[in-house]
């Protein structure tokens, strides 16, 4: 072993020693240096909630321990630079390398590759890998060349590629590279104070983070219940689903063994004539493909934390309502499955996806609510909260995909209700004032009557809110609010057609004009990268050379039955393609959208908003709302809280 190597492995979002690359290969190269760098101010309006930082601290504990076990601990840093902290790292032991694993969500692109960059001008050799996916993003891409930009055909290409065998052994022995840093302990990372910790304590009832403990739960899910998979996916409450996505976001588990664990089984059952079993693992592995599909989206498409993928979105006429939001927020909404739903989500940190679905389409459809302002609370209260897969949700529900739900669907909560928990169970658990009514009501409190209300305790208006708006009003509203986004787009168009916006400027690389960029992934020669396993990603295209790509409404396609009009927007839904341009590394392209996309960009009620605490002024009053009452009207439990 070559002593004389010294490499710092960064820890980020692969807490974990079985199946990790840039560990494994630090480990081969000769001593290692593993630090944490925790650093707040970087995180921006992405700064962690709080189930998710109890989930993080608990998390580097258990690493720790484990690298111990191996003849190294686990450094950890508090800083106001992860740059100054590495570099500080890579004095204090003289480091000729530094490793980690990639990570793909659009403030990190920039960052990582920012670091690169510094780190390859001091002399000192940077390599990344992909600990996180199954492919890497550029690896996939269609038949002629381009990248997906719908989920099911980029999924049967992933699964028409070949698996590479991967070992998730983890290494025997590590030698340690001795020097000194600023380091702190977990507690002085700052991760949970006081007033946190009384509230975080029930988390650990339910759940147990860290690597080993995510094994485990591969084990038994897959042993226990993926046969079953199929048929109780979709039932709310229990443990219906894998539960193991804090595992993955926080990297304590390696998708790929995920992967190859499923599929062994999928094999074992069709040799056995198994239907269920082999459905099941479809299903499930679907599950995984959606995981990669949104760190897919987010590398090709890095604005889309901030903007709808498709481009005509940035007419809707949401109704940013801070006093709706604040009643969808707290499960005040009216509708006993969508408040159940919220009050859940509060007190636990964990929705089942069905009651993701149905809230998040709630708060877009039936009260307008821009998307991002829901996608921002799921990140700050979910304990699997990930901005990759989060992003992909609320595009999906809010019709900003091609492939997502129609724009002028708006799902009947009531329906859902009977659909999803017909015996009132789930909502009776999370609104203890409706425990009494009667399940021929329990989804429609409103139309039960009086004598059922007296029996049941219910005073709607009082004990439990009346809807907040009722079905048949929302959708008038949000067919309004369609056609209002087509006159919008419409006016824009012929606005620019005219002259009035003329701009003297390059805006090829730009994708404020464009419905969806083109990005081109096979073909062209890389520009030169800092390290032999730089990340890539694709430039955009002129929108001058390709027609844009948009999901029509029905009732607008009603309203324009011109067939020559709606053509011109029927591209290939599977893709989008650029010739011209050539591939860049990741920061170069990330850094040239700067320009038209901060990572900062997307406001909040005027109110609530707050510039000097990473926590929105919304958050924290919700919490003492929240706080002051959880015990009476947040009841918790140990095991149905998990996905």
């Amino acid at each position: 072993m070559g002593s004389s190597n010294r490499t710092i492995v960064w820890f980020r979002r692969d807490l974990r020693i079985e199946d990790n690359p840039a560990l494994v290969a630090a480990a081969r190269d000769g001593c290692v240096f593993p630090v944490y760098i925790w650093c707040p101010n970087e995180e921006g309006q992405f700064y962690p909630g709080r189930v998710s930082r109890w989930w993080l601290k608990h998390s580097l504990h258990h690493l720790n321990q484990s690298l111990k076990s191996l003849g190294v601990g686990l450094v950890l840093i508090k800083t106001h630079s992860t740059l100054a902290a590495l570099l500080e790292c890579v004095n204090a032991i003289q480091a000729t390398k530094v490793v980690f694993n990639h990570l793909y969500d659009p403030v990190s692109l920039v960052r990582d590759h920012n670091i690169k960059e510094k780190l390859v001008e001091l002399g000192i050799s940077v390599k990344s890998y992909n600990g996180d996916l199954l492919y890497e993003p550029w690896e996939v891409y269609s038949e002629s060349g381009h990248a997906f930009t719908s989920f099911d055909p980029f999924w049967k290409r992933c699964l028409d590629m070949q698996t590479k065998g991967v070992s998730f052994n983890p290494p025997w022995q590590l030698f340690p590279a001795e020097g000194k840093v600023k380091k702190c302990s977990i507690e002085e990372l700052g991760l949970e104070d006081d007033l946190e910790r009384s509230s975080n304590a029930l988390l650990g009832r339910a759940w147990s983070p860290g690597w080993s403990n995510a094994d485990k739960a591969l084990t038994e899910f897959v042993e226990k219940h993926l046969l079953h998979y199929s048929k109780n996916r979709l039932r709310v409450g229990g443990d219906s689903t894998s539960l193991l996505s804090p595992y993955l976001h926080f990297g304590e588990l390696s998708v790929r063994k995920v992967f190859q664990s499923a599929r062994m089984k999928q094999i074992l059952w069709a040799n056995e004539g198994n239907i269920d079993g082999e459905e099941s693992v479809t299903l499930f592995l679907r599950a995984i493909g959606l995981r990669e599909y949104s760190r897919y989206l987010c590398f090709n498409y890095p604005f889309t934390h901030e903007r709808a993928l498709l481009g005509n979105l940035k007419f809707f006429p949401w109704n940013a309502d801070p006093a709706n939001f604040k009643a969808w927020r707290q499960g005040r909404t009216g509708y006993p499955l969508v408040d159940a739903g919220m009050r859940e989500l509060w007190a636990t940190g964990w929705i089942h996806n069905r009651i993701r679905v149905i809230v998040s389409s709630f708060a877009v459809k039936m009260l307008l609510l821009p998307w991002k302002w829901g996608m921002k609370y799921f990140w700050d209260t979910l304990l699997d909260a990930d901005l990759e897969s989060d992003i992909l949700g609320w595009q999906y529900i809010s019709g900003s995909l091609p492939d997502g739900h129609e724009l002028e669907r708006l799902d009947d909560p009531e329906i859902q209700g009977a659909k999803f928990d017909p015996e009132g169970e789930y909502v009776r658990q999370w609104l203890p004032e409706l425990a009494r009514m009667p399940t021929e009501w329990i989804h429609h409190p409103w139309d039960a009557p009086l004598a059922v209300h007296r029996a049941s305790g219910v005073e709607l208006g009082q004990n439990y809110p009346n809807p907040i708006v009722g079905v048949d009003s929302a959708r008038e509203r949000l067919t309004q609010a369609i056609f209002k986004m087509w006159e919008m787009e419409a006016a824009a168009k012929a606005s620019d057609s005219e002259g009035k916006n003329e701009v003297v400027a390059d805006n090829s690389n730009s994708p404020e004009n464009l419905d969806i960029p083109k990005v081109v992934l096979k073909g062209k020669t890389p520009c030169a990268t800092i390290s032999a396993n730089d990340q890539k990603v694709p430039a955009f295209q002129d929108p001058k050379n390709d027609q844009p790509i948009r999901k029509r409404s029905k009732c607008v396609a009603e309203a324009e039955p011109n067939p020559d009009k709606s053509q011109n927007h029927k591209n290939d839904p599977e893709e989008s393609g650029i010739d011209q341009e050539e591939m860049c590394s990741t920061a170069e392209s990330s850094c040239k959208k700067q320009s038209t996309t901060s990572t900062y960009s997307f406001s909040v009620p005027q109110q609530c908003s707050s510039s000097s605490n990473p926590k929105w002024s919304w958050q924290e009053q919700n919490d003492k709302e929240q706080n002051s009452s959880k015990d009476s009207k947040h009841p918790h439990t140990s095991k149905g809280e998990k996905k």
